[in-house]
């Protein structure tokens, strides 16, 4: 952690000193970042560890503003992220933002493969309904529902394989 330097009184009249809201320190402006969304300002080695630890982590992919209390909610937009990371940690948030796209859009699904992991197009006119799906890149046929094998003519339920916990007996 670095410490906060040393400067004489006149100096601070120029050149002020700002308190970050993760560690507490005062750095000089330049050392610092503001997030554009909500003008929180926080130093900017917090603010990239904050971030690189949220990605690494893959917990998030919209990063939030690191302040519990920020009256605006603000989220860091890409560019900002871009600036602060290095270009690996940036892919992996790319890749993580793109996962959560394909998670969240009900018309495209995972191939199940392990091998492949290709993203497969549902039909759009009923895609919560269970569907056959060929996977384009390796051409496994699958249930858009429970990702087994397609299973004309029964219910996913009938399907899926019993599971139990361990100490429970069939």
């Amino acid at each position: 952690m670095t410490t906060a330097r040393y400067r004489p009184t006149w100096d601070l009249v120029l050149d002020p000193l700002v308190s970050c809201k993760l560690c507490l320190g005062e750095y000089p402006v330049e050392q610092m970042t503001t997030i554009a969304q909500c003008q929180c300002i926080f130093c900017t080695l917090c603010l990239k560890q904050y971030v690189e630890l949220l990605i690494k982590e893959g917990l998030e992919t919209a990063i939030s503003c690191p302040d519990a209390a920020c009256p605006k909610r603000g989220h860091l937009q890409e560019n900002e992220i871009e600036c602060m990371v290095a270009s690996e940690i940036m892919q992996r948030y790319k890749k993580l933002q793109f996962e959560r796209e394909v998670l969240l859009d009900p018309c495209r699904t995972w191939c199940p493969s392990s091998t492949c992991q290709a993203v497969c197009q549902l039909q759009e006119s009923s895609p919560q309904n269970p569907q056959l799906v060929q996977c384009k890149a390796c051409d496994i046929e699958f249930c858009s529902v429970c990702k087994s094998n397609w299973h004309p003519g029964q219910g996913c339920q009938e399907n899926m394989p019993v599971s139990f916990l361990p100490g429970e007996t069939r």
